[in-house]
């Protein structure tokens, strides 16, 4: 990882913003968050719903291996569990395999881990979304966000360092 964090108004998406940069600009590791995706995605193709106020990002880096890339799942989810349990104070997430954060039986946080080639190198990105002070209503599951569960406004921009920062700790 590095100390660049890529910062955008709107995008369509930060998994795609993360492979640009990478493509055009030839910068091999960051930090791309938006206040506002207009085709965030989640696994399957599935929608993410993206709000103001909310976290979307998507670290991207160069991996070794594609088994590195089958590694990343759980270290991801395991890493932002972590700092959720350190910002709120609070032990009751966890781990829906394999990509989901829940608070009780709410989703609060997913994942989506993708990988493309550039140059003959392989690339992780690995696109985040957390519910910080809205939640989508949906039929297919429950969600949540923090402020509804804890009344604490999370700051993205903050969270977006420290994220960075615990990324290059403990997943690169």
């Amino acid at each position: 990882m590095t100390k660049t964090i890529f910062y955008f108004d709107s995008v369509n998406s930060t998994n795609d913003e993360a492979k640009k940069l990478v493509e055009n600009h030839k910068v091999m590791s960051g930090l791309v968050i938006s206040d506002h995706q207009k085709k965030g995605r989640g696994r399957f193709g599935n929608n993410w719903v993206s709000m103001k106020g909310n976290f979307m990002g998507s670290a991207f880096f160069p991996v070794r291996n594609y088994n590195s890339i089958d590694r990343l799942q759980y270290k991801v989810l395991k890493t932002l569990l972590n700092l959720f349990v350190k910002i709120t104070k609070k032990n009751n997430f966890k781990i829906k395999k394999p990509n989901d954060i829940l608070i009780g039986d709410k989703k609060v946080c997913g994942i989506l881990i993708e990988s493309f080639v550039n140059n003959n190198k392989l690339f992780a990105i690995i696109g985040v979304g957390v519910n910080f002070i809205k939640n989508p209503i949906l039929k297919k599951y429950k969600a949540t966000n923090f402020k509804k569960e804890f009344n604490k406004s999370i700051n993205v921009l903050e969270f977006s360092r420290i994220l960075n920062q615990e990324m290059k700790k403990t997943i690169i």
